[in-house]
């Protein structure tokens, strides 16, 4: 089983995404959407001497990446992010970090994911399903063996991310939602913000799951 470490950063000037740590049995660790640049996620990971394999990023919105040049800066890793995402890596208009007055840009090249694609980062695998809305590139990625799902702003709980910024596809929407609801209603859901949830949980009360 795959132990997951959430950091939640409650900060009321600013927004930045839920990053999760992913452990395996052997130290092997996976960081997906390190949304702020601070020391605590790399401090972590010091201190429990983790190998860390990947950063996986959901999609390239500048609140779920802001902490990727530290982590690569500071371990020999890897980045993921789907293809249709990836100019967002050195775009701020794109990654809407101009929208808020910043400019962040990741200073490394990252590696392009596609739908279904298998990562074996971990003792247990972990499968990319892409779900064009939020942005043209959003990823969830599953872990069936520990029922988790990270949903990034694909499903947000009780709702969905906005559908009105760069390169969203909100036509996508049912064809994307169909995907998740092909899972088990078990599924514990980790969205990019607010708290945690399942999917028999919001497909009872998300009107956009149901």
């Amino acid at each position: 089983m795959i132990e997951i470490i959430p950091f939640i950063y409650e900060d009321t000037d600013d927004l930045f995404s839920n990053t999760y740590l992913l452990i395996d049995e052997n130290n092997d660790a996976v960081v997906i959407d390190p949304g702020k640049d601070y020391p605590g996620l790399t401090d972590y990971i010091n201190k429990n001497q983790l190998k860390l394999k990947a950063i996986l990023l959901s999609h390239g919105h500048a609140d779920h990446m802001r902490g990727v040049n530290r982590l690569m800066n500071n371990f020999d890793t890897r980045l993921y992010i789907c293809f249709d995402d990836e100019d967002k890596l050195k775009d701020s208009y794109a990654n809407c970090s101009f929208f808020v007055g910043e400019e962040v840009i990741v200073n490394h090249k990252a590696e392009t994911l596609a739908d279904k694609q298998v990562l074996h980062l971990l003792s247990e695998d972990i499968i990319a399903i892409h779900v064009p809305f939020h942005t043209s590139g959003s990823m969830c990625f599953y872990l069936k063996d520990s029922n988790a799902l990270f949903t990034g702003d694909f499903i947000l709980p009780h709702s969905v991310g906005r559908s009105d910024l760069p390169s969203a596809m909100p036509r996508q929407l049912n064809n994307s939602m169909a995907k998740i609801k092909a899972l088990p209603k078990s599924v514990k859901i980790y969205p990019g913000h607010g708290p945690f949830s399942t999917l028999e949980i919001e497909s009872k009360v998300n009107p956009f799951v149901k």
